[in-house]
């Protein structure tokens, strides 16, 4: 009769194919176990049905897959988003766009996030203030899991579908954006795991700009006068995007850096 796998035997597998803290959060993820039976009990046995979940996430990371689809989740500015393959995963740099959001709304401010894919961005601006958010989509399932996302989390956001802003009829504060921006040839769409992402939610056209462009031309008719964008952008593209911003009338226009010093946010105020 076969052994049962034990915890150590699962990590030891692991730690042969990815470096060792990812191994880690892999192994006691896949197992169910917490850190403390993680770490005190490496001879614990597991059970078959763990000890082949753990297999198949191995070899689904093996090939490229983001763990944020393999587990289903993905923590970001603190919520735990449900995440799947239908979505952009939500990353670090994208909380700079938080941040300046954040320095830009108060309690009776109207925020619009394009795009708004999980939720991420629309959800950690609800979680953070006590503004009115509307979040859109143009794919009915980004819309299904952003309600979904903040019905787990109890926090109100209005979800709705529409191709940028081709059902919206308010005007707003502020609207902000992580769209797609990156290049028809950039090698990075079949590098790091993009490929297991939406290209919809990635490709921004020939020069990754045909989204940052659309919305930067477009969102004046529904800002307020003193209203606010906010564009998260590729990591070359600031000067461009900072042109674009001008070329629409945006005045006192910003670039922010994100957590590894990359400008990555320009913000733009309409007169």
């Amino acid at each position: 009769m076969r052994q049962a796998k034990t915890i150590y035997d699962c990590l030891f597998e692991a730690r042969r194919e990815l470096p060792s803290p990812e191994a880690e959060i892999l192994t006691a993820t896949a197992l169910g176990v917490d850190k403390s039976t993680f770490y005190a009990f490496p001879e614990q046995p597991v059970s078959n049905k763990a000890a082949k979940r753990h297999e198949d996430w191995l070899a689904r990371r093996m090939n490229g897959e983001p763990f944020a689809y393999i587990r289903g989740e993905k923590e970001f500015w603190g919520l735990d988003l449900i995440i799947n393959p239908d979505v952009l995963v939500p990353r670090p740099e994208t909380e700079t766009l938080i941040e300046c959001a954040l320095s830009l709304i108060d309690k009776e401010s109207e925020v619009l996030d394009l795009g708004t894919g999980s939720g991420a961005i629309a959800l950690a601006l609800a979680q953070e203030t006590k503004a009115t958010i509307t979040a859109v989509d143009i794919q009915p399932e980004c819309v299904d899991l952003c309600t979904l996302n903040a019905d787990r989390l109890g926090l109100h956001v209005t979800v709705s579908l529409s191709d940028w802003f081709t059902h919206i009829s308010s005007s707003f504060d502020l609207i902000v954006s992580n769209p797609p921006y990156i290049a028809t040839n950039d090698p990075h769409l079949t590098n790091d795991g993009l490929a297991f992402e939406p290209l919809i939610a990635l490709h921004g056209g020939i020069d990754g700009l045909e989204s940052i462009q659309t919305i930067v031309k477009e969102s004046p008719a529904y800002l307020r006068s003193g209203g606010h964008l906010l564009i998260e952008h590729g990591y070359d593209q600031r000067e461009q995007v900072t042109s674009l911003f001008a070329a629409y009338g945006f005045t006192t226009i910003e670039n922010t850096p994100d957590i590894s010093g990359t400008l990555r946010v320009c913000s733009g105020t309409k007169p």
